[in-house]
């Protein structure tokens, strides 16, 4: 293993195809502006920023800051990346790559994407202002995202694609006022853990799979609905997750078998839950002032078991109650 020192000068493309560089060694980049596309090739090869100036700014004209071709092992940490006609960085195959502690801002599609890859983690990186945030995509399975920022991007937070994109895991994250979804989730046994909403167009979104799992996360000041599970979803958990004041409803269900336990929902402005299909057993929600209704079932079959429903008090409505639903986004930076 070697550690090598690169500067702004040094074409990392052609130094990972030649012989100077083998599986194990470290690049570590000299601060200073790259303006370089980097496509990774060899497995195990570590790219680490020296220090908190290591600039790659694609100046509105290069496509991706770094693409990992069918790798293993790779890892790219402390990096910021700016202005690049696509992706931030782009997983295109492999598996068991890390993507740790990079910033990533104003690109036109993506921050970070993965493509067919397995056993990747994603953690610790904040991407602002591009179109989607971090989205996995064609087949993208067992990846861990984790302890992310996504915020002020013109499209999604953080997403799934295809129902093949399956038994990832969402955790920790915070999707910030993003225009369209903080968390767009399809495939199946996904996993939604610990993550914080905060004035998105809509909270969390799940389609076009089965078996997954929102659980403790907190969802607020959405434009749109809290929680939002599409026609076709079976056999989703939501459990212990706090829903407050979204403007229209809390969670909107129009999937079947699914369970809602132990929820906490409260100051929608349309309802704190809807449920238009069946056979969904609600149980231990607790419900405060939902408005016009803490729970609507538009379809049949539904179990309703020990949910706590208190309507709103005396001057009590969600526009007043919940005025600054950001206030956890001005407290966290």
């Amino acid at each position: 293993m070697a550690v090598i020192n690169i500067t702004p000068f040094t074409d990392i493309t052609e130094l990972i195809a030649s012989d100077r560089v083998n599986a194990g060694d470290v690049l570590l980049l000299e601060e200073g502006i790259y303006f370089q596309n980097v496509i990774i090739t060899k497995d195990n090869i570590r790219i680490i920023a020296k220090g908190p100036g290591v600039i790659f700014d694609g100046q509105s004209s290069l496509i991706t800051a770094f693409t990992l071709s069918n790798v293993t092992g790779v890892v790219i940490e402390g990096v910021n990346i700016r202005h690049y006609r696509f992706d931030g960085i782009v997983i295109d195959g492999g598996s068991g790559n890390r993507i740790i502690k990079n910033r990533i801002n104003n690109l036109l599609t993506i921050g970070i994407s993965v493509f067919h890859s397995s056993g990747n983690l994603i953690w610790k990186n904040e991407v602002c202002r591009c179109n989607d945030g971090i989205v996995l995509n064609l087949t993208s399975t067992s990846n861990r995202i984790i302890d992310n920022i996504v915020k002020d991007c013109s499209g999604t937070g953080f997403g799934t694609v295809l129902a093949s994109d399956s038994n990832n895991a969402f955790v920790s994250n915070k999707a910030i006022r993003n225009r369209l979804i903080g968390f767009d989730i399809f495939g199946n046994n996904n996993l939604v853990y610990d993550n914080l909403a905060i004035d998105n167009n809509e909270g969390i979104r799940t389609g076009d799979g089965s078996n997954t799992l929102i659980i403790g996360n907190v969802v607020k000041g959405c434009t749109l609905n809290g929680y939002f599970i599409t026609d076709g979803i079976r056999n989703q958990f939501s459990g212990e997750n706090h829903i407050a004041c979204n403007r229209i409803a809390g969670i909107l269900d129009q999937g079947e078998l699914g369970v809602f336990y132990k929820n906490e929902i409260s100051f929608n402005g349309d309802t704190g839950i809807t449920l238009f299909f069946f056979n969904n057993l609600v149980m231990d929600n607790i419900l405060v002032c939902n408005v016009p209704e803490n729970i609507i079932e538009r379809g049949s079959g539904n179990i309703f078991i020990n949910n706590i429903q208190k309507p709103c008090e005396p001057c009590e409505a969600p526009g007043v109650i919940c005025g600054d639903c950001d206030k956890e986004d001005n407290s966290s930076n």
